[in-house]
């Protein structure tokens, strides 16, 4: 995760770049039927100022001087890597570049926001998320990222190696409405002083919903059901 990967720069490479290139050597080894890994969004860069006002498709690319996580660098090295290994041994890897995942049970990382901006309203709890009112970025429930994964596995030939999980995007204070569509009362603040997040904005997902046949759900519904997973946790009615 890429907190963790700024604060434990040689952990983070053991995990990030020598785990990967251990499953892809097992991968090999054993003649797997397909390995699907989790790239990110973040292999995009910080901003969505390279690719201007368009959905981000998977043939964009921007170079090191427009990123931000070492942790997105790592996800590159890991996509390339993994190539490497698909001419050499002629087996089928594939990748996902989820955006921002949210979900009720989120423990770690830099986007700890993504479990808050739902979780702490559910419990009638005030949160403020570390960035402006108009702050965009691309939002998919983890329950779809999760089935999207398992349809790459499963299905027995791709298309492509890479693959943008897609999903909605909306600013935060419409994300915030969202949240209040469910729960009117819902105490939502932003911090105005901090920047934006130093993600795309935008991503384009048409590729990987032609390859599976499955579309991520409405962003109203996912939120739903984060809220009702983390009230459910709590003992509390859904809504």
């Amino acid at each position: 995760m890429s907190a963790e990967v700024e604060a434990d720069p040689p952990l983070g490479a053991r995990v990030n770049v020598l785990g990967m290139i251990n499953l892809f050597e097992a991968a090999a080894r054993h003649r797997l039927e397909r390995l699907v890994f989790a790239s990110s969004e973040t292999v995009y860069g910080a901003s969505q100022e390279p690719y201007g006002d368009r959905d981000v498709t998977e043939n964009d690319f921007c170079g090191p001087q427009h990123h931000t996580f070492t942790y997105g660098v790592m996800k590159i090295l890991n996509e390339f890597t993994a190539q490497k290994y698909v001419r050499k041994h002629g087996i089928s890897i594939a990748c996902a570049r989820p955006p921002v995942v949210f979900g009720y049970g989120r423990k770690r990382g830099s986007v700890l926001w993504a479990e808050d901006f739902a979780t702490l309203p559910a419990l009638g709890k005030p949160v403020t998320l570390p960035f402006p009112a108009r702050t965009r970025d691309c939002w998919i429930y983890v329950d779809d990222c999760a089935e999207q994964f398992v349809r790459l596995a499963l299905k027995p030939e791709l298309a492509h190696f890479a693959y943008n999980s897609g999903g909605t995007s909306v600013t935060a204070a419409e994300l915030a409405s969202l949240v209040r569509r469910w729960l009117p009362a819902a105490r939502i603040d932003f911090d105005e002083s901090k920047p934006t997040t130093p993600l795309i904005d935008r991503m384009d997902g048409s590729r990987l919903e032609r390859e599976i046949g499955f579309k991520p759900r409405p962003l109203a519904d996912g939120i739903r059901a984060h809220i009702n997973e983390a009230r459910e946790a709590a003992g509390l009615e859904k809504v």
